[in-house]
Formats: structure tokens, C-alpha cells, sequence
């Protein structure tokens, strides 16, 4: 099930392939960032069936973004880790 702080991959459109952790999930929506592309700002909105989950999650995401001490530099680093985990 895919929910706040999850680590979701795009299964379709442009950005397939590319990997994001989920900032909110409204209905069948959810909005993903990834710290490079898709920054806090400006979340993508995604069809939760277009996204696939990694089955892992963002660690204190929730507390973090409550605080407004998440950033964007962090997210993306916490991706290029899962990436480079193989």
C-alpha cells in the first residue's frame, strides 16, 4: 500500500523508471518528489496505479515534514543511496 513516506518508482509516463518518495495520497493521487527534479515546492502528481512501492520507507518523514525540516538535498540523497544499494 502506498502512503506518506513511502519509495515509490514511476511505472508510466516521461519519468518512468525514476524513483520518488510519496509527500501526500489524495484518492487515487498521490504527489511524489524526488529532490532533484521535483522538488518540496512543487510535488508531481501521480495516478497511485502509474506508481510502484519498493516496499521501503523514508525514516522519520512524516516528523520531518510536520517541522518543516525536511529538504530537498536530503531527499535526494536518501534516493542515489537506494539507487547505488545493489
Amino acid at each position: 500500500m502506498i502512503e506518506q513516506g513511502c519509495i515509490v518508482t514511476s511505472l508510466k509516463g516521461h519519468d518512468t523508471g525514476r524513483i520518488y518518495v510519496v509527500v501526500k495520497v489524495d484518492g487515487e493521487f498521490a504527489q511524489v518528489v524526488d529532490g532533484k527534479y521535483r522538488l518540496l515546492q512543487n510535488p508531481k502528481k501521480k495516478r497511485i496505479k502509474h506508481l510502484q512501492d519498493l516496499h521501503e520507507k523514508y525514516d522519520s518523514f512524516e516528523e520531518k515534514l510536520l517541522t518543516n525540516k525536511l529538504y530537498d538535498f536530503e531527499i535526494k540523497k536518501k534516493l542515489s543511496g537506494i539507487l547505488h544499494k545493489d
